[in-house]
């Protein structure tokens, strides 16, 4: 009797091709293939010259790749256009194949901005054109770790512009929102713990009056029965709360959520995508263009990328 084989399909796409992302796609391929059946959007031409850069023998022939025309000029480190736009173009690609239940989750490969800009695309980031190419109305930006999760409030937005996003109803709204959707994820008891806006959480009012949009939210949240408390300040929350990852820590723009959470956790942190219809996992860094192509792209997290992203495809129904 022939054997099924039980592991998911996962699209993949490799992020900008000047940066480490072909490295590590193809530095992890074994290990990606003995967790799940990965889809490449992207281009067999690259995957062959990571190969031969990083001298793996490993025979990707029987790779299946969605190919995704590739600009001839992909100088390790050099930001361009054509860049940009195959990086869209394979997550587009990607994106629908996981809307038509042919692949169960995504793992994005770092992508660089700048180049989506100077290729005229209108999205400051993947969170964004996540949302866009998938058709939902709200995402919002996670980063899940075995110790603790993050979600943030405001995302790829100037500082100066977080008060003005932090009013009582958004508040509501976007937490509502948050720790449903990381409730469908995690499918386990959690607890929410909010950073306050301002140094101290605006100390009674005095550091600035945002805080109490957070306060009025938390208890009126709280007061439906949801396992919420805060705002705290940033400083102090991160050093006391429980890390067997029962809780969700909401924070009001992306360093104050960020820093404490890669600086504990850089190889085991996840980027995820709230409100997707789909699983979507990232890598928590960037294209490291300064190291691309060098040998020195570490691929932990990459790896842990791949585990998290099969673990919540095999939960999703």
């Amino acid at each position: 009797m022939m054997s099924v084989d039980s592991r998911p399909r996962i699209a993949f796409t490799m992020g900008d091709p000047a940066g480490i992302g072909p490295e590590l796609f193809v530095r992890t391929l074994s290990d990606a293939r003995a967790l799940c059946r990965p889809v490449l959007f992207g281009s067999a031409d690259l995957v062959e010259r990571a190969l031969k850069h990083e001298s793996l023998s490993c025979d990707f022939q029987d790779l299946e790749i969605v190919e995704i025309p590739l600009a001839a000029d992909t100088t390790p480190g050099k930001i361009c256009p054509e860049n940009g736009i195959f990086v869209c173009e394979a997550i587009l690609q990607a994106v629908d194949a996981c809307l038509s239940g042919d692949c169960r989750a995504l793992v994005t490969g770092p992508i660089s901005k700048k180049a989506m800009s100077l290729a005229g695309l209108p999205y400051p980031g993947h969170t964004e054109m996540l949302a866009d190419f998938a058709g939902v109305d709200r995402t919002m930006m996670l980063f899940h770790s075995p110790a603790f999760s993050v979600v943030l409030h405001t995302i790829h937005v100037p500082l100066r512009e977080v008060p003005v996003d932090t009013d009582y109803g958004g508040l509501l709204e976007r937490i509502r929102f948050a720790t449903s959707a990381y409730g469908q994820l995690v499918g386990d008891d959690f607890e929410v713990r909010v950073c306050g806006v301002n140094p101290h959480a605006g100390e009674q009012g005095r550091l600035g009056i945002e805080d109490a949009a957070v306060e009025k939210a938390v208890s009126t949240l709280g007061g439906s029965g949801m396992r919420i408390s805060g705002p705290f300040p940033a400083d102090t929350l991160f050093a006391r709360i429980p890390r067997d990852g029962s809780c969700l820590v909401y924070a009001m723009y992306h360093d104050q959520g960020l820093i404490p959470i890669k600086t504990l956790y850089p190889h085991l942190c996840v980027n995820m995508t709230l409100g997707l219809p789909f699983i979507r996992a990232s890598v928590s860094h960037g294209t490291a263009f300064d190291i691309a192509w060098q040998h020195q792209a570490d691929i932990r997290n990459h790896l842990q990328t791949v585990k998290t992203a099969v673990q919540f495809s095999r939960r999703k129904t």
